[in-house]
């Protein structure tokens, strides 16, 4: 951690609410510019996570005031907003993020994340503390995982680096480490940490701005992802319940089993399956495990990507996905997209529990429906159930998830009462 890090850290310790109120100020001064300038924030940061999937985790380094990060929430992601500045952090805590004290260049990212945000901090850093958070970032995404940032462009500016503070606008009373970086400089920062640069723009006036989105690459061969998104992910767009969106998610969840993977594997291999294992239920949902291999064995496209022995291998594991199946997967491939195809959201799953129960028993009363799903999700999703056993490669998520629904559903009246709340508010019952 560079001196200039670390004196300009200790600037915002010191002043961080000062520092947000000057950022109110400043905006109030021109309301119709601040305006434009947040949708453009918004607008670029929808993109560049825009190949994560709903529920998919993402990790904000320099939350400031948690704007970013309260929009990034209301994507339906799930947020942790973080900043070395308790006043920072103090004022986050107010709204409904979780946050957490985290120093990049210091601290150890324990958890793996889907998507990194860190908007307006690089600034701040020096090449070589640029290099040491691109590399710890690298290493705290799973594969395919999306890293968005932006860097003030050097061509704007007539120096490489310094310390300044202002007169109007942002005046805190210290001066503050500033870095200028060229494009050129700060892709290879990020490309030599192993990032693949996905999108690149400009912003602000005279192009101050530098924005990158940036991927963690997943080594799936690129005509195989081409194919799967005109001609398989867009089907699911007819079907109710599993649509591409939970598709996402256990392509997200595959490749975030592969991380801590020590059986070697086709990546591509392993996106298609995960990519085709609920197709078939276009055809039939209680059969769609062995719809969907018949429409992998049958897909002449396929076979120009693929081997015939691939094509057997993925579709066996397709056949053998369901949490219901009496035996394990016959393939390592039908054990990763099981273990990917587990819920973690414990609040859907709760509510998807009740939802289909009410369907399967209409003569049900409230408190009947409300029973038998708590019965469902103890047979299913507790440690020892039927799904949480064809869980072969568990992450964090499901671990914490399964531990969850065990202690919710173990007093059935304590549940029934829980219910009773989440039904009120989700369906405005008296």
């Amino acid at each position: 951690m560079s001196r200039e890090n670390e004196q300009t850290l200790k600037v915002y310790d010191k002043y961080g609410l000062d520092y947000i109120k000057s950022v109110l100020i400043h905006n109030e001064k021109d309301p119709e510019k601040a305006a434009k300038k947040c949708a453009e924030t918004e607008a670029f940061l929808k993109k560049g996570f825009l190949s994560l999937a709903p529920r998919d985790k993402i990790l904000e380094i320099g939350s400031g005031s948690g704007e970013n990060a309260e929009y990034l929430l209301s994507l339906n992601y799930r947020v942790m907003a973080s900043d070395v500045s308790e006043q920072f952090r103090e004022v986050i805590s107010k709204k409904n993020l979780k946050c957490r004290k985290l120093n990049i260049l210091t601290d150890e990212i324990d958890s793996l994340f889907d998507g990194v945000l860190a908007w307006r901090v690089f600034v701040h850093f020096t090449p070589e503390d640029l290099e040491v958070a691109a590399k710890k970032i690298f290493d705290a995404l799973r594969l395919g995982g999306r890293f968005v940032c932006n860097i003030i462009n050097k061509e704007a500016y007539s120096v490489d680096s310094e310390w300044q503070d202002f007169d109007n606008e942002y005046h805190l009373g210290e001066e503050r480490f500033f870095q200028y970086y060229s494009k050129e400089q700060a892709e290879k920062i990020f490309t030599d940490a192993g990032f693949e640069i996905m999108e690149f723009s400009y912003a602000g006036e005279n192009n101050k701005w530098m924005l990158f989105v940036l991927e963690k690459p997943t080594g799936v061969r690129k005509e195989v992802i081409k194919y799967a998104e005109a001609e398989i992910l867009p089907k699911y767009e007819k079907m109710l319940g599993h649509t591409a969106g939970h598709i996402a998610q256990v392509i997200s969840r595959s490749f975030t089993i592969l991380i801590n993977l020590k059986e070697k594997v086709d990546v591509s291999m392993v996106y298609m399956t995960a990519a085709y294992h609920d197709l078939g239920r276009l055809v039939d949902d209680d059969t769609h495990h062995i719809e969907s291999a018949k429409m992998m064995r049958a897909d002449d496209g396929l076979k120009k990507l693929f081997s015939d022995e691939q094509i057997e291998i993925m579709a066996e594991a397709v056949e053998d996905h369901r949490a219901s199946s009496k035996g394990d997967p016959r393939n390592i491939y039908g054990k990763i997209v099981s273990s990917a195809d587990r819920d973690v959201d414990v609040d859907e799953m709760l509510c998807r529990a009740y939802d289909y129960t009410k369907i399967l028993n209409p003569d049900f009363d409230d408190d009947a429906v409300i029973e038998e799903a708590r019965v469902h999700l103890r047979e299913k999703y507790t440690p020892d159930g039927y799904g949480a056993k064809k869980v072969y490669y568990p992450t964090e998520d499901t671990i914490e998830c399964f531990k969850t629904i065990e202690k919710l559903t173990r007093d059935p009246l304590e549940y029934r009462v829980m219910m009773r709340e989440i039904n009120k508010k989700r369906y405005s019952l008296s």
